[in-house]
């Protein structure tokens, strides 16, 4: 297993994977694939997170085949305390859940922490999804309950 970091030059793993995942989430409809391609073309031209210093997107590959992502951000704070990598996103293709793809991907996310000189890792999980709950908790993060807000906005 190993996992890296999406970088300019990696970038069509990130391509290759979003079409996997496409095609694993929705296989009745072989137009999908293309379509999460093409969004994820405009996600790039709006942000290309694949030079950046603030959000990365680590990729796991097991016996060589691309088998998750991990999205990342730093929320920084406005003082002396060190901030935090933020997990936005984890996903698994089905075939590798399991198998320890999330926690290797956790675990470099955890470890590029470490290198930003971060105070650590945060997440959220949704109540009901006890398998990510337990995978987190195997991982040494602490469940803490807070109340979680939303509000979407129509963009400018």
């Amino acid at each position: 297993m190993s996992v890296t970091i999406i970088r300019p030059e990696t970038a069509h793993e990130l391509t290759e994977l979003v079409r996997a995942i496409a095609s694993a989430e929705t296989p009745a409809d072989p137009q999908v694939p293309d379509r999460a391609v093409a969004g994820l073309r405009q996600a790039l031209a709006r942000h290309d997170v694949t030079g950046s210093d603030w959000f990365w997107v680590l990729v796991a590959r097991a016996s060589g085949e691309l088998a998750g992502y991990v999205a990342v951000c730093r929320i920084p704070k406005l003082d002396v305390r060190a901030g935090f990598l933020f997990v936005d996103e984890v996903y698994v293709l089905p075939a590798y859940r399991r198998h320890g793809v999330g926690a290797a991907l956790l675990e470099a996310a955890a470890q590029l922490a470490g290198e930003l000189g971060l105070a650590g890792v945060r997440l959220l999980a949704r109540p009901e999804n006890a398998a990510a709950r337990r995978l987190y908790r195997s991982l040494g993060f602490v469940e803490h309950e807070t109340m979680f807000y939303e509000k979407r906005v129509e963009p400018a």
